[in-house]
């Protein structure tokens, strides 16, 4: 015999409500790729989509569920540029990031974004070693007052530690002298990406340093000079 209709208010006139019904999934692939987020304090979409290996337009409904989500903000933070994501409080900490969720300055975004770059072609597509960023750099060299010279970055390889720099815009001679002196001397091997208005001065201090270890690179970086 089949059961009697369900009256109204009975349970089984309708499903169950799901217990995660209105709400966003988390995924695994989700805390990986906020994580790489706020290694980079922020990346732009288009970044994102080829650290993810996907689309542009898969990229877009990602940053949008992360969004709805409340785990990113995101808006174009250059003018006529793309949209960048960054990490809120409540993505750091979905994402078990151990770096604090900040509001990136949108004058020092370009650089972030040529760091970004670099590290997609070294670490992502030409897998030449680990990237251990600048933020995890700081964390493990702080110290009270005036610290060490940070490097962009710091690539591992089996050949040992390469010291990464991206120079967008020259500094003042003096200070850049020091910089190169101090990395040079702190790192087997250094590698500059350098916009093509500074990289002749950096090859010309690069040369006068002692341990001549220092390697200036076009920016944007040219896969066939690192093969």
């Amino acid at each position: 015999m089949s059961d009697p209709p369900a009256a109204d208010g009975d349970e089984r006139a309708r499903p169950r409500r799901r217990v995660d019904a209105g709400s966003i999934r988390f995924w695994e692939r989700d805390r990986e790729l906020l994580g790489f987020v706020g290694e980079q304090l922020t990346v732009s979409v288009q970044q994102l989509a080829r650290r993810s290996g996907s689309t542009l337009p898969t990229a877009r409904s990602l940053r949008r569920r992360w969004h709805d989500a409340g785990w990113v903000e995101a808006r174009p933070l250059l003018w006529r540029g793309p949209a960048f994501v960054w990490l809120t409080r409540a993505g750091a900490r979905v994402a078990e990031s151990p770096f604090r969720a900040l509001t990136p300055n949108p004058g020092a975004v370009a650089h972030l974004s040529a760091v970004t770059e670099v590290r997609l072609l070294l670490e992502r597509e030409l897998r030449l070693g680990r990237w251990e960023c600048e933020r995890s750099l700081a964390k493990a060299n702080w110290r009270p007052g005036a610290g060490p010279h940070l490097p962009d970055a710091v690539l591992e390889t089996p050949q040992g530690r390469v010291a990464i720099e991206v120079e967008l815009t020259l500094k003042g001679a003096t200070r850049l002298d020091a910089i190169l002196a101090e990395t040079s001397r702190r790192y087997p091997a250094v590698w500059y990406f350098a916009a093509a208005t500074v990289a002749p001065t950096l090859a010309r201090l690069a040369e006068e340093t002692p341990w001549r270890n220092i390697r200036v690179l076009p920016f944007p970086p040219n896969p066939g000079d690192l093969r």
